[in-house]
């Protein structure tokens, strides 16, 4: 966990989280863009479905510091997915943690600040394994850290493969693979 939210701060963020959500949609409903308002509706529920296929995974912690993590000041915008079949992924759950805390953060310095910079985290679950694709867009002003990063990963993170991954100066993609995941 990365800090202890009382109910009243959990409660907060999520009405602002919603009220956001329902001025855009009825911004674009009096301006008579119908359609960019059911999309807008489609996100939510797509949203919400991540959201629930996470809580799933029997991972709180991994889940809890997922949703939060856009709560706190970050150089980044994290948007979670899970597909597949709920899997029981708690066997791993401290090892999960780790290891998203460990790329967020290495992430977060290597980006510009000023930039938009979107990472997208998948959660892909198959029948014999888990897969973890990490896939940042925006403005990466340092490489050679990621690479480290990468480097080290490989070195300290033996739960995990690495089954792909490449550095540009606008994108960072790793594919990571949780063999036998337990159901």
């Amino acid at each position: 966990m990365s800090r202890d939210w009382s109910t009243l701060e959990v409660l907060r963020h999520a009405r602002h989280d919603w009220l956001n959500q329902l001025q855009l949609i009825k911004a674009n409903l009096s301006l008579g863009r119908t359609e960019r308002a059911n999309e807008i509706i489609e996100e939510i529920i797509l949203f919400s479905r991540h959201e629930s296929s996470l809580m799933n995974l029997k991972v709180p912690e991994l889940a809890e510091y997922l949703i939060t993590f856009n709560w706190l000041k970050h150089p980044i915008i994290l948007e979670t997915r899970v597909s597949g079949e709920a899997k029981n992924l708690s066997f791993a759950e401290n090892e999960l943690l780790d290891v998203c805390r460990f790329l967020f953060d290495m992430i977060s310095q290597a980006v510009s600040p000023l930039a938009e910079n979107r990472l997208v985290f998948t959660i892909a679950n198959q029948k014999d394994f888990s897969s973890f694709m990490y896939r940042l867009t925006g403005s990466i002003h340092n490489e050679e850290a990621v690479k480290k990063g990468f480097e080290h990963f490989q070195k300290t993170h033996k739960l995990f493969d690495i089954i792909e991954s490449y550095i540009h100066s606008d994108e960072v993609f790793l594919v990571l693979q949780l063999e036998n995941a337990k159901n």
